[in-house]
């Protein structure tokens, strides 16, 4: 993996325009048109989608997200950066500016 692909709490992250998506039942159905592939993105994971309309800090996501789940800070953390730094590697989502 590139190491300018990895994501970390300062990063900024946005979707990438090559994918196409719709709403299905508050979940996200989405193709990548770039690899041709399908992706169904859960209920927590199509909330983040949604944030990621425009560019966002990664702590940002953190902070918005964890008051409406029982999850500590730490594992909140892990989770976001484990989903979006997968979603960077499938290319749904571009890295704006890393530090």
């Amino acid at each position: 993996m590139d190491s300018d692909n990895i994501i970390n709490l300062d990063t900024v992250v946005a979707r990438a325009g090559e994918s196409v998506f719709s709403q299905v039942d508050g979940e996200v159905v989405m193709m990548s048109i770039e690899n041709g592939e399908y992706y169904g993105i859960n209920l927590i994971g199509s909330r983040i989608w949604g944030l990621l309309e425009s560019p966002v800090r990664v702590s940002d996501v953190c902070d918005i997200l964890l008051p409406d789940y029982d999850v500590t800070r730490e594992q909140c953390t892990k989770d976001i950066l484990l989903f979006l730094q997968q979603m960077v590697e499938k290319g749904n989502i571009t890295i704006v500016n890393a530090k």
